[in-house]
């Protein structure tokens, strides 16, 4: 892998510019260079760190295979410089989004279910008032 700017960096990474020069210039001076350009480049070794620094895996050509399962969807990731770790990441996160979404979903049926019952309340109440105004008549 090539070395990156500090621009690059951050877009990759999702940062601002200013935010990723401030961790650049905190990262060991091994892994920070100067490019032909006089522009300060960070190399393969210090992307890792950043990596791990942000928890985001930005250097991996990762290639994404979904397979359904009884289970749901498993993400399978080849990658030439992703760890199992990042794939463990991935699914931990994954798990934690479909169990979000299933909660969601679970509220959704049961607020579903109390306008059924208050829309049958307010047709009885409907009918009530239609039978006393008959009455009053």
């Amino acid at each position: 892998m090539k070395t990156k700017t500090v621009s690059e960096l951050a877009e990759l990474f999702g940062v601002t510019r200013q935010a990723m020069n401030k961790r650049v210039k905190s990262l060991d001076t091994k892994f920070v260079e100067k490019n032909e350009k006089n522009v300060t480049v960070v190399n393969a070794e210090g992307i890792h760190e950043l990596e791990g620094l942000y928890g985001k895996v930005v250097t991996a050509k990762a290639e994404v295979l979904e397979e359904n399962t009884d289970k749901g969807s498993e993400i399978a990731i080849k990658a030439d410089d992703a760890t199992s770790a990042a794939y463990e990441m991935i699914s931990a996160l994954m798990k934690d989004k479909n169990a979000e979404i299933e909660r969601l979903n679970s509220q959704l049926i049961s607020k579903d279910q109390q306008i059924n019952v208050k829309d049958a309340q307010i047709a009885e109440k409907d009918e009530q008032i239609k039978k006393q105004q008959e009455l009053m008549e």
